[in-house]
């Protein structure tokens, strides 16, 4: 900024860091214009005493994880371990289940959709980098992460703590890719949520009924669909085709879903959606937040 004006002008996107400064709480804020867009109401007041106590830079991606499940990360610095200790617990802790920021750690992913303990998974990560020399905590709770959602595939009478974790981690491996296709296109027919089947003026959003559907839609539109197929298997995401109504078969536009909303739709050659394309799928986003709202 070169001058007073622009300065004066900006002003206003960065009231929120008034209340930050005013609260004298800047030292533990991650200062960043990405980062920022919350006020000092949207940070729980446990999460700033555990910040001021254990040295942790409160960014939105903390504040969303400990919203989640805050006991969990509460009783994290009451407990007696032996080696982990705060960085272990503040990695673990601001983890992502993927790209997106938005999303649940996988901590709170593991107790959500797996039934683990906060409590008991503390201790085993403790255990885990005690006794088993692992300290990357970035790359544990994903591994632990992956080892629940294969087994949970198999069977759902798993041990979710097991001792030599990277042994049983690799025999679940080995287990899982050898039983995947004997029962992949169950699970994918199971994953399909028929509610997303809905219509707008003269589009309708259609389910594909077999793995071999997407991969029809994958040659018809020349796009990489096909390779989404295990992640519909996994739970990550939903796959639908949006088409005319007066023609249901012909291939026009390849969409992603995830929770409920569509965060991709391509056309051919995977070529931008036209504006009434657009149209569609904003009736699609807007009616099933409204759903998930409701619920």
């Amino acid at each position: 900024m070169r001058n007073i004006g622009t300065i004066l002008d900006n002003v206003p996107y960065y009231k929120n860091l008034e209340q930050i400064f005013s609260a004298n709480i800047e030292n533990l804020i991650y200062l960043s214009n990405h980062d920022t867009d919350f006020t000092i109401n949207d940070i729980p007041k446990p999460l700033i005493k555990i910040a001021k106590e254990h040295n942790i830079t409160i960014s939105k991606r903390l504040i969303s994880n400990y919203k989640i499940n805050p006991n969990a990360h509460l009783i994290a610095y009451n407990l007696d371990y032996m080696t982990l200790n705060d960085d272990d617990i503040y990695h673990t802790m601001m983890g992502t289940a993927s790209y997106r920021q938005d999303e649940p750690g996988y901590f709170n992913r593991l107790i959500a959709s797996y039934g683990y303990n906060g409590k008991a998974l503390w201790m085993y990560l403790d255990r885990l980098k005690t006794l088993e020399a692992l300290t990357d905590f970035d790359y544990i709770i994903r591994e632990i992460y992956d080892y629940a959602r294969m087994m949970s595939t198999i069977s759902d009478k798993y041990d979710k703590y097991p001792r030599n974790f990277l042994t049983t981690h690799k025999i679940a491996c080995r287990n899982y890719n050898r039983l995947k296709k004997e029962f992949e296109e169950d699970i994918f027919k199971k994953r399909i949520n028929k509610m997303y089947e809905v219509a707008y003026k003269d589009y309708i959003f259609i389910c594909p009924k077999c793995t071999q559907d997407i991969k029809d839609e994958a040659v018809m539109q020349n796009n990489c669909v096909a390779s989404y197929i295990d992640k519909v298997i996994n739970g990550e995401c939903q796959i639908l085709f949006l088409r005319k109504k007066s023609n249901p078969k012909q291939s026009l536009i390849t969409i992603e879903v995830r929770d409920n909303r569509i965060v991709q739709a391509l056309r051919r050659f995977n070529n931008p959606v036209t504006d009434e394309d657009q149209e569609a799928i904003n009736y699609f986003n807007r009616k099933f937040e409204k759903e998930k709202m409701a619920a």
